[in-house]
């Protein structure tokens, strides 16, 4: 997820009860402890603080889809500084009728599972790409937001993914 607290954007992890969040940073600022993984490793370069969900100024999951082949489908893979660098895109398709199944035979998708199929494309295959910011918790009733972006517009959302180190 991502968080706005005081004013600046922010990685965030799941609630850990009572209504608390983790807000992560590159940066140590002021009220920010070395983080810990999971497994007790401390971290000198990466910091954490623990905020109630009433302190965010807002706090939104990302989620995206591609036009390709003038048809929406789902991003599958994560779109960080690796898939971007990499180009690698995997979109999917739900396997739910048959109209869907002999689409995905059509444009060459891969079954991966039982109900999905997938398939790798690059940036040059993806027409439009649409940004859907989902607000959480107390935020939620604010609604969906979503923007579509196309051609140089994308690449310009991309770098700047790959700037910020996947924080969008």
């Amino acid at each position: 997820m991502i968080g706005i607290y005081k004013g600046k954007k922010y990685t965030v992890s799941g609630h850990l009860g009572n209504n608390i969040f983790v807000v992560y940073s590159d940066i140590k600022e002021v009220g920010f402890k070395n983080a810990i993984s999971p497994w007790g490793k401390v971290y000198d370069d990466y910091f954490s603080k623990e905020v109630n969900e009433s302190d965010l100024d807002y706090l939104y999951e990302l989620s995206y889809e591609l036009k390709y082949k003038d048809r929406w489908f789902h991003l599958y893979t994560a779109l960080n500084t690796r898939t971007i660098t990499e180009d690698y895109y995997e979109i999917i398709l739900d396997f739910l009728d048959v109209e869907e199944k002999k689409l995905a035979e059509e444009l060459d998708f891969e079954r991966t599972d039982k109900f999905y199929y997938t398939k790798r494309i690059y940036r040059k295959d993806i027409e439009e790409l649409k940004v859907i910011e989902s607000p959480q918790g107390i935020f939620s009733s604010q609604g969906k937001k979503e923007i579509i972006l196309q051609g140089e517009a994308i690449d310009a959302y991309l770098s700047e993914i790959v700037h910020n180190d996947g924080v969008k």
